[in-house]
């Protein structure tokens, strides 16, 4: 049983190696959730949604539905991914009694995944319209991934993509999968 997600910072790349990815490895894909929750909420950036924390709570329980539907998957973004935002737009507020059980959720679900790739930041992120994408954003994300990572105890679980072609990165993870498998 494989359950891989795709984890890291905005703009490193994470999309098209889920996509290459995919049909090589033949399973059910999970999107990144994040834009549709926010273009249901009537919004075209996450900036704009006033209630951050309930945008927030959406992501994480879509995910974790998403997940639980399925006995394998690969994942372009994963419960990883909800908790390294909530702990960047939260940080003022972050031992909160809210924080603690957004937490609980997300390291709970963490502990499913059988394979965590994470992938570096090799190159600057490109404006899409929808994600941050200044350096310093992308290097604080890309700590807090890694953090989050050795929190939650998934390290040996974990291949660290930091080829900056994609090909090199699909021969990675690919060798990996199947050396893992």
């Amino acid at each position: 049983m494989k359950r891989i997600i795709i984890t890291g910072a905005s703009g490193v790349g994470k999309t098209t190696l889920v996509e290459a990815l995919t049909p090589l490895l033949s399973l059910p894909l999970i999107p990144e959730l994040g834009r549709d929750i926010c273009h249901q909420m009537g919004y075209q950036k996450i900036g704009d949604i006033p209630d951050q924390e309930e945008f927030k709570r959406a992501v994480l329980d879509a995910q974790i539905s998403r997940e639980n539907q399925l006995p394998e998957f690969i994942s372009d973004r994963s419960a990883i991914d909800c908790w390294v935002l909530w702990q960047r737009w939260n940080l003022c507020s972050a031992m909160t009694y809210d924080s603690e059980a957004y937490y609980q959720k997300a390291r709970a679900q963490a502990q499913r995944y059988t394979h965590v790739i994470y992938v570096r930041p090799t190159f600057p992120p490109v404006e899409d319209g929808f994600r941050w994408t200044e350096p310093i954003y992308q290097k604080q994300i890309d700590r807090l991934v890694r953090m989050t990572l050795y929190d939650f105890e998934l390290w040996e679980k974990t291949l660290t993509i930091e080829e900056e072609d994609q090909e090199e990165r699909l021969r990675a993870a690919l060798k990996w999968l199947s050396i893992e498998s």
